[in-house]
């Protein structure tokens, strides 16, 4: 096997390598740089007898205005995540892999995010989500390792896009429901949900990102709508997939798919799963 591919692994790898620096100190510590209109906290390092964040509205007199790529990082023991009324900016993959999360809240006044009664967060009005909980709802199993009860979620109406890697190693979700409206499902924004089952794209969805649902296993079948056209590298990459078929309703001389979007066969590293272009 040549390789696990470059893309996801230059991402772990990241993350894996902002978790250990994390580990490195004893204490919380919360770290901020100047950007335009006041401060961006850039690095969260956690320790196990603090499970919540609070990100302030003022450090030092200035506004906290943004979160920074990768700034929550692996913050494996964090159960709640509040964001400052100040917060306008979310940078993608900001919460990436915090595998104890159960909620995100936002503080009163804040004009540019908001959560529900879920503790998911999304962009003001809900057109955005942005990142879910991974640990909203706990996976129960039997004593033959299967599964009972696992998180189940309804995307509101609203919502327009979902950003990068929104659900991002959320083992915890077995059932997605895609609103009719959905235009684009960011990169990264499923990748490793593997308890995750078959769901249906809305007719609206134009845009599916890179290594969006890559190691998806569960997934048995796949249909793309007409009108999704884009569909980027690595889109349902796996090294052994369950899927059995993708079917896709785009014209093939209109689609713009990736390199590698489609997964290998389930026991066949060299073979990929058959696509019907209809």
């Amino acid at each position: 096997m040549k390789r696990i591919r470059k893309a996801a692994a230059v991402f772990i790898a990241a993350v894996v390598l902002l978790s250990l620096f994390g580990c490195a100190g004893l204490s919380e510590s919360i770290k901020y740089k100047n950007t335009d209109g006041g401060l961006a906290l850039f690095r969260y390092s956690g320790i196990p007898t603090v499970d919540r964040l609070t990100i302030p509205a003022e450090k030092d007199g200035k506004p906290v205005v943004e979160i920074m790529e990768f700034a929550v990082s692996s913050a494996e023991y964090l159960k709640t995540v509040t964001i400052g009324k100040n917060i306008r900016k979310i940078a993608q993959r900001a919460f990436t892999n915090c595998p104890a999360l159960e909620a995100y809240k936002v503080e009163n006044g804040n004009a540019w995010f908001e959560t529900d009664g879920s503790g998911v967060l999304y962009t003001k009005g809900k057109k955005a989500l942005v990142a879910y909980p991974c640990a909203r709802v706990k996976l129960e199993k039997d004593s033959g390792g299967n599964i009972i009860k696992g998180a189940e979620f309804d995307v509101p109406p609203t919502v327009t896009e979902i950003r990068d890697a929104a659900f991002y190693l959320c083992g915890n979700l077995t059932k997605i429901t895609f609103p009719e409206g959905l235009r684009k499902i960011g990169n990264y924004a499923f990748m490793k949900c593997e308890n995750l089952s078959n769901f249906t794209f809305p007719e609206s969805l134009a845009e599916i990102g890179r290594d969006a649902f890559s190691y998806c296993d569960s997934l048995t079948r796949v249909t793309l709508p007409e009108n999704t056209g884009i569909i980027g590298d690595y889109a349902f990459f796996s090294l052994s997939s369950s899927i059995e078929k993708i079917v896709v309703l785009c014209p093939q001389n209109k689609l713009r798919a990736g390199k590698d979007w489609v997964p290998k066969a389930k026991g066949q590293v060299n073979v990929e799963v058959p696509v019907e272009y209809r």
